[in-house]
Formats: structure tokens, C-alpha cells, sequence
């Protein structure tokens, strides 16, 4: 088959324009081979009938005037894995392994561009999917083909928190995880590498990686080969869990990469297609007749600020929404959780059935009722309180405790052996602290522990 061939009349940073014959520009998204260069260039738009606004992925330096391009005839692909192929691998955008661990032996390729299923191909669980940490199983449960939003600040655990999910579902369940790695710096990429080995679950872990200092082309493009990966094993009646770390990042790649094209800005200089950028990645991340994508996804929230566009465009596609708290972090409640604000579809009374729902939203409204109290405690004490709202306050300060719990993840800092703790054992505890059972224990004796 006879390449299209276009010469570069134009590099502005990583814009490049590129003339081809009239009427012989190559499909969009294609990608260019730059004549001796190593850097690819990505058609983003046309700027007439026969030139077209390239991107370069990766570093534009060297690129010159009149340099010969080549059509390649596809865009970014990654490999099709089968099932054992790809497990343990740490992969770039284009599906090049980047570990020093050799060729991946399969030949098949696959575009990173497919469309979403459609709504008849997709199915809905109502299963709940167990993690074996407390609180969220608790307040609120993950369900099996759902999506999860990991919302927080700088340093509140939401990369522990994610690590510890890979670490208990590839532990307990024996499925297969794709992590995307995006925009996150690489001693984080390390260090979870060297985590998922030292508790023995990289072998069920395909890891796809765009780190910080990568073009912003490459970083937006990660988590689309990420999710390609997952949806080729999801399309092979494989359940996956899907892990992104950070949606947020995904956003920014997405705002630098438009104004580098020269779109308008909308507010903040978000780009004007933030919501769709996020609903195109959302929207492939579903679950079909053949097998789940169950995702969990990072999303930093900048400043703590809970309106920022981008943050508000990620909560529609989600299904649950765990907030992290500095203020938790601060009092040691770890995983740091704001109980109050996390919220999931699934806590409801037609899917965890009655029991779960009742207690779960009794320690609720115990904490509720807590934070109410607060004020007046921190001003007369606690000894000021009626016999009732003491009552209260000691089963809310001993619910919350018990609701921490070590992690697997943080052993080496801790010096606490994680734990495992089911959802039964979790039921059974709250049961019994709010019944009273623990009203005179010390508080210690609940914090940090497992089951009851």
C-alpha cells in the first residue's frame, strides 16, 4: 500500500503543520513519521485542503522546515493482550514495554480509538463488590461494573487508598487490574511498582504509564490506552478492575494540549470541550454481556475546592464518591474518609438489603449528630451534655475509631500488619457499638484494629 507523503512547513513548540497533496491528507488522529527523527506527530486538525495542525508526541526539538513526513496508516495502538501476556508489564502510550523486561510476545495490535457500547450491549450489576476496608464497604459499597470517584486535596492518601484496593481485589478475587498512570511524577510510579511487587500482586497488574514531565499529547493519550487495554480483556469475559490516578491530571493534559491547538478557553482556561474529553474516557469504561469494568479513579481536587469545572465534570459518570478529609488525616482516622460526604448508589435498601442500610445510615446519623455537638463540647466539655447526647458523643467518637483500620500498603511506615476485614465482621462491630456494648472501653482499644 503506497504511504501518503507531506513535508513539515511550520513548528511552533510541539505544533507542527505538515502539506500534503490536495485532497490527500491522512484520517485524523493518524500518525506521521518524522524523517529522521524519533518523534511521532499526531493530525489534530485540517487547516485547509491539503494542510494539516500535527501534535508531537514527545520532544519537538530537531524537528525542522521541510522535513519528509510518512503517513504510518494508523494511529496509536496497543497490543491486544491475552490473558497472560501483559500481566506484571509496565507499558508506555503507544504499548512498548518500559520495564527492561523485553519484547511482549503478542503480534496483534489495536487502535486506542473505539466506540463506546451501546446500551444494548451494556448490563448492570446490582452486586456489591467487597474491598475489606471497613468504612467503605460500610458507608459506601462499590458495586461490581461501577464507577468510583477517590476525591481529595494533596497528601490526604488517595494513591495509598488506590494501591490498597489493587493489592485487596487482585489478593481476594483474583482479577485482573490495568492501572493508568497519568501525569502522576515518576518516584510515585516507582514506588507503587515496588509496592505491588513486594505484596505479590504485580502479577495480576497490567500498569500503562504518561508521567508528569511527557508532552501533554502523550499524558491525555495514556489513559485511552489504558482503557483500550481494559476493554480488549473486558471483551475476552474477563472482570477488570480499572484504576486511573488522576482524573484531574487527564483534565489538565487536555487543557494544555488545547491551548497549544489555539482553542478559546472557557472558565478558569479550562478547555471548552472539558466535560466531553471526560465523557469520551467515562463513556468506554462500561460494562457489557461479555464481562466488567469496575473503575476506581483518583481525582485531585485543587485548593480543596469542590466546584473547580473539572472536578464538577467528573461527578455525573460516577457511581460512588469517596471524599478524603484533611481534617481526618490530621486526627489519625485512617483511611482518612469524610463519612459525611461519601456517598454511594448502592447504598440502598433493594441491593445491600436491610440490615446494611440500617446500620450504615444509623452510624451516619450518629456522626451527624457528633459534628452538631462539637461546638458545644469544645467550649463547656463534654461533661455539659445531657445524658442522652453524652450517649451519643461516646458512640460516635468509638464508631469512628473502630472505622479505621492498617493497611496492607502502609506497613513499612506504620509498622501495623494490614488487614482484611469482611463485610459481616464490619456489620457485626458497628452493630454492637451502637448497642452500647463498647460505651466504657477505652478508645484505644478500638483504633487501628480489624474486626471487633
Amino acid at each position: 500500500m503506497k504511504k501518503t507523503i507531506g513535508k513539515i512547513i511550520e513548528v511552533s513548540g510541539p505544533i507542527v503543520k505538515v502539506e500534503f497533496g490536495e485532497k490527500k491528507l491522512p484520517p485524523l488522529y493518524n500518525l506521521l513519521k518524522v524523517e529522521n527523527s524519533q518523534t511521532l506527530l499526531e493530525v489534530e486538525e485540517y487547516e485547509s485542503l491539503g494542510i494539516c495542525k500535527c501534535l508531537a508526541l514527545g520532544l519537538a526539538e530537531g524537528l525542522e522546515r521541510g522535513a519528509i513526513c510518512q503517513d504510518t496508516g494508523d494511529s496509536i495502538t496497543v497490543p491486544e493482550p491475552r490473558r497472560k501476556e501483559l500481566l506484571g508489564r509496565i507499558l508506555d502510550v503507544f504499548g512498548k514495554p518500559i520495564d527492561g523486561k523485553g519484547k511482549i510476545a503478542t503480534k496483534k495490535k489495536v487502535s486506542i480509538f473505539k466506540s463506546p457500547p451501546s446500551f444494548s450491549e451494556q448490563k448492570c450489576h446490582l452486586k456489591v463488590l467487597e474491598t475489606g476496608i471497613k468504612v467503605i464497604d460500610l458507608i459506601c459499597p462499590f458495586l461490581k461494573g461501577g464507577k468510583i470517584g477517590l476525591f481529595g486535596g494533596a497528601g490526604v492518601g488517595k494513591t495509598v487508598l488506590l494501591t490498597e484496593l489493587i493489592h485487596n481485589i487482585a489478593f481476594k478475587k483474583k482479577g485482573i487490574s490495568v492501572f493508568a498512570g497519568v501525569g502522576e511524577r515518576t518516584r510515585e510510579a516507582q514506588e507503587l511498582y515496588q509496592e505491588l511487587q513486594r505484596n505479590n500482586v504485580l502479577k495480576n497488574t497490567i500498569l500503562v504509564l504518561g508521567e508528569m514531565g511527557e508532552s501533554p499529547g502523550i499524558r491525555f493519550r495514556t489513559a485511552f490506552s489504558a482503557v483500550r487495554i481494559a476493554e480488549s480483556l473486558r471483551d475476552k469475559k474477563e472482570d477488570v478492575m480499572f484504576f486511573i490516578d488522576n482524573i484531574y491530571r487527564f483534565a489538565m493534559a487536555g487543557m494544555e494540549r488545547a491551548a497549544m491547538l489555539g482553542k478559546l478557553p472557557q472558565e478558569l482556561g479550562y478547555q471548552a470541550t472539558l466535560s466531553s474529553d471526560i465523557g469520551k474516557l467515562e463513556d468506554r469504561i462500561a460494562t457489557t454481556q461479555k464481562g466488567s469494568i469496575t473503575s476506581v479513579q483518583a481525582i485531585y481536587v485543587p485548593a480543596d475546592d469542590f466546584t473547580d469545572p473539572a472536578i464538577v465534570a467528573t461527578f455525573p459518570h460516577l457511581d460512588s464518591i469517596v471524599v478524603l478529609s484533611r481534617q481526618e488525616a490530621a486526627q489519625g482516622h485512617y483511611p482518612a474518609l469524610d463519612i459525611l460526604k461519601s456517598s454511594s448508589s448502592a447504598l440502598d435498601l433493594e441491593i445491600v438489603g436491610e440490615r446494611h442500610y440500617k446500620i450504615a445510615t444509623e452510624v451516619k446519623s450518629y456522626l451527624q449528630k457528633y459534628q452538631d455537638l462539637q461546638h458545644i463540647i469544645s467550649i463547656l466539655g463534654i461533661e455539659e451534655l445531657s445524658q442522652k447526647d453524652r450517649i451519643v458523643a461516646k458512640r460516635a467518637e468509638r464508631l469512628r475509631r473502630f472505622l479505621t483500620q492498617p493497611l496492607f500498603t502502609t506497613e513499612v511506615f506504620s509498622g501495623k500488619k494490614g488487614v482484611y476485614v469482611s463485610l459481616g465482621k464490619t456489620l457485626e462491630g458497628c452493630e454492637r457499638i451502637l448497642n452500647g456494648e463498647f460505651d466504657e472501653v477505652d478508645l484505644s482499644k478500638l483504633y487501628m484494629k480489624g474486626e471487633i
